[in-house]
C-alpha cells in the first residue's frame, strides 16, 4: 500500500463518541479490577483530560491501522514517542474497552500497573514522588520502563517498613541516585537501572525476516498453508539467505505432506498446515489475530517465549483486529539455540552496574537494583544468572560503599485463555556488606502471600 493511500485511510479512521466507554452493565465474566483501576486513575490525574483523550485516540488509531495492514515506518503498532500513553491505553482498555486490549503487550503492562495500584497508598507518602510521575507521563513518556521500575522498587521498601524519599535530579549539574531509604535505623542510598531487550535479539528478528520473507510470500502465492518448525544450530547471521528457501522448494518438489531435515545449520520440519481446528472455532467465535490463542489453534500447542512469523489470509470481523474466517496460513516457529546465540542474548549486568555505581555518592551504604524482562527463554536466563554471579564476584565498586545488588527477572506471559500471566525471579548478590541485606522478600510485582515456589522461574 502506498504512503498516500495509507494517509487517506488514517484520516478516515474515526472513532464513535462511545468507543472508549465502559460497558453498562458490566458483564459478570468481565469483573472490575480495583487495583488496576486505582493505578490508571492516578496516572490519568497527572494528564489534562483533553490531552489524554488525544493520546488515547492516537494509540487506538495506530493499533487499528496496524490490524488493517498499514504499518508504520518503524514497524511498531504503537508510537515509540509515547510509550507511556500506549501503556495507559492498554490498562484502560482492559478495564473499560476490552476490544482494544492487546493480550501480548498487555501482559507486560497490566501486572506492573496492578502492583503499583496495590501499593498506591504507600507510594503517595514518598517525598519527591510527584515530579517523577510528571516526567514519566510527560517529557519522558517515550520510555516509561525506568520510572515504573523505580516505583516498584520504592514500594518494595515501603512494604518492609522503610521511609523512602526520591532524590531530586540535577540534569547537567551532578549525577544523583534515585532514592534514600531508612530502615531499622539505617539509611541506604538506592539506584535503579532498567535493562531493555538487547541488540542481539533485535538483530536476530531482522535476520529471520531476511531468511523467511521470500519463503512465506511464495507459499502464500501458491496457496499452500504451511507450518515450518526450525531450531537453528548456528548463529542466524552466519546462515546463507537462501537456506530456508532451499528447504521449502525441496519439500514442495517431494510432494510429501511433511518433511523432516537435520544438518549442521538446523534441525526442523515442514508440513501442510491443517486449518480445521482454527476454522472450527471461527465458525462460532472470533479470534484476535495477534494473539497466542491464534497461534495455539494454528500450531496445536502453546509454548512460553516461542518465536513465530505468521502470514494469514483472513476475513476480519466487525472489529478488524479479530478474525472471522481464515483459509490460508503460513507459520514459521523458530528457535536460535547455538551456544553463541544464547551467549549473545544472555546480556550481563556489568554495563548497567557500572553506570549505577557511578551515580552513587561516596561514603554512604548503597544498593543497586537492576530489572529486565526475561523473555528470551529459560536457557538464556539460566546462563544470564551464571554471568551475574560471576560479575558480582569480580565487580570492584572503587571508592563507593556498594553493599548489595538486587536483580529482578520480570517474566510476562500471554497464555491463550488468559488476559495475562506473570512470573518473577529475584536474585541478590553481596558486594561489600557491613550489615544484613535490607530486603528479605525482593519480589516487586507478585503480591505478598502468593503461593510462590522455591527457585528461579526456569527451574519449574
Amino acid at each position: 500500500m502506498n504512503h498516500l493511500h495509507a494517509e487517506c485511510i488514517a484520516e478516515q479512521l474515526q472513532f464513535s463518541p462511545d468507543f472508549f466507554d465502559p460497558p453498562d452493565p458490566r458483564p459478570d465474566e468481565w469483573p472490575d479490577n480495583l487495583e488496576l483501576r486505582r493505578a490508571v486513575d492516578w496516572f490519568k490525574s497527572f494528564i489534562p483530560i483533553q490531552q489524554w483523550k488525544q493520546r488515547r485516540e492516537q494509540a487506538a488509531r495506530r493499533l487499528y491501522l496496524s490490524a488493517m495492514g498499514i504499518g508504520s515506518e518503524d514497524g511498531r503498532f504503537f508510537d515509540s514517542k509515547d510509550g507511556f500513553g500506549w501503556y495507559l491505553f492498554l490498562a484502560e482498555a482492559l478495564l473499560d474497552h476490552i476490544g482494544n486490549y492487546d493480550y501480548v503487550f498487555g501482559s507486560r503492562v497490566i501486572p506492573v500497573f496492578q502492583a503499583i495500584g496495590r501499593d498506591l497508598e504507600l507510594l503517595q507518602q514518598v517525598d519527591g514522588l510527584t515530579p517523577r510521575i510528571q516526567r514519566m507521563v510527560g517529557k519522558e513518556r517515550g520510555q516509561p520502563n525506568g520510572g515504573l521500575f523505580e516505583l516498584l522498587v520504592a514500594a518494595s521498601y515501603l512494604r518492609a517498613g522503610a521511609n523512602v524519599a526520591f532524590v531530586e535530579e540535577k540534569p547537567g549539574q551532578a549525577k544523583t541516585h534515585d532514592m534514600n531509604i531508612t530502615l531499622h535505623g539505617r539509611t541506604w542510598v538506592v539506584e535503579c537501572k532498567r535493562m531493555e531487550v538487547g541488540e542481539y535479539s533485535e538483530n536476530e528478528r531482522r535476520q529471520i525476516d531476511l531468511l523467511w520473507s521470500d519463503c512465506a510470500a511464495h507459499l502464500s502465492e501458491i496457496e499452500c498453508s504451511t507450518l515450518c518448525k526450525v531450531n537453528f544450530r548456528v548463529e542466524l547471521k552466519s546462515i546463507p539467505l537462501d537456506y530456508l528457501k532451499t528447504i521449502v522448494h525441496k519439500w514442495l518438489r517431494s510432494g510429501k505432506k511433511e518433511m523432516v531435515w537435520s544438518d549442521e545449520t538446523a534441525v526442523g520440519s515442514i508440513a501442510m498446515l491443517d486449518l480445521h481446528p482454527l476454522q472450527s472455532v471461527l465458525s462460532t467465535d472470533r479470534v484476535l489475530g495477534s494473539s497466542h490463542r491464534m497461534l495455539e489453534l494454528l500450531t496445536g500447542s502453546y509454548v512460553r517465549n516461542a518465536n513465530y512469523k505468521t502470514l494469514l489470509r483472513k476475513t476480519p470481523g466487525s472489529n478488524p483486529r479479530y478474525v472471522e474466517a481464515c483459509d490460508m496460513a503460513v507459520v514459521l516457529n523458530w528457535e536460535s539455540q547455538s551456544d553463541d546465540a544464547l551467549n549473545g542474548k544472555a546480556r550481563d549486568i556489568r554495563k548497567k552496574l557500572s553506570e549505577a555505581n557511578a551515580q552513587l555518592p561516596e561514603g554512604r551504604p548503597s544498593i543497586v537494583h537492576i530489572g529486565f524482562e526475561a523473555v528470551e527463554g529459560d536457557k538464556v536466563e539460566r546462563l544470564r544468572y551464571e554471568k551475574i554471579v560471576a560479575t558480582a564476584q569480580q565487580f570492584n565498586p572503587g571508592d563507593k560503599q556498594l553493599e548489595y545488588i538486587y536483580c529482578h527477572y520480570l517474566v510476562p506471559e500471554s497464555p491463550p485463555h488468559e488476559c495475562w500471566a506473570f512470573d518473577e525471579t529475584a536474585q541478590w548478590c553481596a558486594i561489600r556488606p557491613t550489615q544484613a541485606r535490607p530486603l528479605d522478600s525482593s519480589f516487586l510485582v507478585l503480591p505478598s502471600g502468593a503461593h510462590n515456589r522455591q527457585g528461579p522461574h526456569w527451574q519449574e
